[in-house]
């Protein structure tokens, strides 16, 4: 009767830990086919390139600097919103040298928003040549349901104008346009 017992018990410890060493399998399986992050492959770039993808931090300095429209897209690789834009940031990466496309993964890196209005993700800020904040033609909204935000600076001076959500190629499209690419 002990035996039987010790003998239950063994196979019940051998039950849990196969069902532990499959579930460690199928979770490493499952990681190991999905790339370092949402935009994996197409982080090209030195960290502080105005023209790589995927930054850790803004420079909006930097940004006015290049003298070209840019949209910085804050997200994460992690938040399925976000991942719904990455082709679209992808696909724009053509648009570099006439446009600045970047993404900032604030999960990773929590402090790159600081200071800017990121409230939610994906968000992105949106800014002509020079610096200036993009003003968005009322086609935009009409045309494709697009809403912008306006953000002031203590003196009642627009600052920011960003947009909440991911966007599809056709908006991004449009919206790179509507910024003069």
């Amino acid at each position: 009767s002990d035996n039987a017992a010790a003998g239950s018990n063994r196979r019940a410890i051998i039950a849990v830990i196969m069902i532990a060493i499959v579930l460690v399998g199928a979770w490493a399986i499952k990681g190991a086919g999905e790339p370092a992050g949402a935009l994996g492959e197409y982080a090209a770039g030195a960290e502080g390139d105005i023209w790589a993808l995927e930054a850790s931090s803004v420079s909006m300095s930097d940004i006015a600097a290049a003298n070209v429209p840019a949209v910085i897209d804050f997200g994460s690789d992690s938040c399925a919103p976000c991942k719904a834009m990455a082709p679209v940031l992808e696909e724009n990466r053509s648009a570099q040298g006439s446009a600045i496309v970047k993404f900032v993964d604030v999960w990773k890196h929590p402090n790159a928003a600081n200071g800017l209005p990121v409230q939610v993700i994906p968000t992105q800020l949106l800014v002509m040549p020079g610096g200036a904040p993009y003003v968005p033609s009322a086609s935009l909204s009409d045309e494709f349901g697009l809403e912008f935000s306006r953000y002031d600076d203590e003196s009642g001076n627009h600052a920011y104008t960003t947009h909440q959500g991911a966007l599809t190629q056709e908006q991004m499209d449009a919206i790179l346009a509507d910024m003069g690419v």
